[in-house]
């Protein structure tokens, strides 16, 4: 039951905090509920999530993204009602483990989902990050790769780490900021950088269906999405089971 998430909000499963990535997911906004997603009910569920567009976002007060959209979907599958509110991954990842939060997609190696939480058998989806170049595919598997080098990357975006690694002066990296992901690819073809480092879908939004021949890619980091509920969630276990048959009856 597994989808790559790719190519716009394709097939709605279209991310970091997970594992590392939740860290990616930074700039949380907390207390948003989403009216035009869910129908609040007070016996609903709350679905927790953070600020990494374009997986997961507010937008307007209203939660938006493609993993939104494909939740969405699974509950009203599902039965489900719910609520979702954004937060800071870390007052995010206590909230699941205290019932503050009933569920969250993301990674389930996350040390306060130790005990606190059920998790899907199967991933949900994919995010993909990669590294772009003009003309040549950017030698990146590892963070060290880009030791002395020119990186573009996006405000906002921890990359599971590797912005703060390339920060770090020890490592000479050359940071080139973009606000936006149609800015960052700008920027990569006019050579301000030789490498982009960017998740796959806010790549192919920027690229809005346009090829371009001399445009590489190099596969850096593929991370898998669950279903977690915590464990102080009514019902959990018939929550999950119902969340997971609503995902597979809708991709």
């Amino acid at each position: 039951m597994i989808a790559t998430v790719a190519g716009g909000a394709r097939r709605t499963l279209r991310a970091g905090v997970f594992a590392s990535l939740i860290g990616a997911m930074v700039g949380a906004v907390a207390g948003m509920a989403a009216p035009g997603i869910a129908t609040a009910r007070a016996d609903g569920v709350k679905l927790g999530y953070v600020e990494f567009p374009p997986y997961t976002q507010t937008d307007g007060g209203v939660a938006k993204g493609s993993l939104i959209e494909a939740f969405d979907k699974a509950a009203k599958a599902a039965g489900i009602a719910y609520t979702a509110e954004s937060a800071p991954a870390r007052r995010l990842f206590s909230g699941i483990a205290d019932g503050e939060f009933n569920i969250f997609l993301g990674i389930r190696t996350v040390k306060e989902f130790d005990g606190s939480t059920l998790i899907s058998a199967a991933p949900i989806a994919r995010i993909e990050l990669n590294a772009y170049g003009i003309g040549e595919a950017p030698a990146v598997k590892a963070k060290e790769d880009l030791s002395g080098k020119a990186v573009i990357a996006l405000n906002g975006y921890s990359y599971g780490g590797w912005r703060a690694w390339m920060e770090d002066p020890a490592n000479k990296v050359q940071m080139v900021d973009a606000r936006t992901a149609d800015q960052a690819l700008q920027l990569l073809q006019a050579g301000r950088a030789p490498t982009l480092l960017q998740y796959s879908l806010p790549m192919q939004q920027a690229l809005g269906g346009k090829t371009l021949a001399d445009l590489k890619v190099t596969p850096v980091q593929s991370l898998d999405v669950y279903i977690v509920v915590s464990k102080k969630t009514p019902d959990a276990a018939a929550v999950l089971a119902k969340l997971e048959a609503g995902f597979k009856a809708t991709q």
